[in-house]
């Protein structure tokens, strides 16, 4: 088992959780043999994506492979909707947090697992749902990253800014209350709510967690990034904080940040995790 290369399988299956068929997309190294324990790596998607986004962040990943800065893994993304979706639970519809956090590692497993352990990262929409499902259950995952995260400067509907808010940052706000404005089922789909209900956990299971997003984002989520950070400091949660000068949510700067965020994830798990596992420092890095 010492191919450097890593392949891409497309795959669906009828979903509980969903109440659909979900497409996926894994990644996982050329060589994998059936029986090969490793972990998982969840990928989650930004809005108005696809489990095409692995597919886009694959050079990244396999050359991290290759350079031996990320393990062998298998990372797998499911396409969810926007609208409707949000990687929450909807009371009335479908459960896409329980189909990340349960149905859809519990298919992998199946075919690919069992796994020694499972770690997230995601963008923008993608980065809300990993840090909200890391944080409502820290003790089963070894790490999660979260570049340029949905996240806003205040934590109920009353505190977000409109300017917070445009498009479909906007519909992810509304959706936090489940469209009804309740500020309990807002923080209840919080990160920050999750993590202040949580907070003994997170320092209890040590969760590497990165938050990086660029200082000149276009849709302000750097000013919801450096609230989190803000909120984790106040809780002595361990955590690295990168805020990037210049960058935006897109951009030149944004292949860059994406390899350094698997390349965290990659350091946290199996083999490769962090000798200081556990009792790693916060970190805000602005530059």
């Amino acid at each position: 088992m010492n191919d450097p290369s890593m392949c891409i399988a497309r795959d669906h299956f009828a979903s509980t959780s969903a109440s659909s068929d979900v497409d996926y997309q894994v990644l996982l190294p050329s060589d994998w043999e059936e029986g090969e324990r490793l972990p998982l790596v969840l990928h989650l998607h930004g809005a108005m994506s696809s489990s095409a986004s692995l597919e886009l962040a694959r050079p990244f990943y396999e050359d991290l492979f290759q350079r031996g800065e990320f393990p062998r893994a298998v990372v797998a993304c499911p396409s969810t909707p926007t609208a409707g979706g949000f990687y929450m639970d909807w009371p009335d519809g479908a459960s896409w947090e329980a189909l990340i956090t349960d149905e859809f590692p519990e298919h992998l497993a199946v075919k690919y697992g069992p796994f020694t352990e499972t770690a997230l990262i995601g963008a923008s929409m993608g980065g809300y749902g990993a840090l909200k499902v890391a944080f409502g259950d820290p003790d089963r995952f070894a790490a999660v990253a979260a570049i340029s995260p949905a996240v806003f400067p205040g934590e109920t509907p009353e505190d977000v800014p409109q300017p917070n808010r445009p498009s479909v940052l906007g519909d992810l706000h509304q959706a936090m209350a489940n469209g009804s404005g309740d500020a309990d089922t807002y923080v209840g789909n919080s990160v920050y709510g999750r993590a202040r209900f949580n907070a003994d956990r997170i320092r209890g299971a040590a969760l590497p967690i990165l938050v990086d997003c660029g200082a000149a984002d276009e849709f302000l989520l750097h000013e919801g990034a450096d609230y989190l950070h803000g909120v984790l400091t106040e809780l002595d949660i361990a955590h690295e904080f990168r805020l990037v000068e210049g960058a935006g949510h897109v951009g030149p700067a944004a292949d860059a940040r994406t390899r350094d965020a698997i390349r965290f994830v990659g350091a946290a798990l199996g083999p490769f995790r962090r000798s200081n596992h556990g009792v790693h420092a916060a970190g805000d890095h602005r530059g």
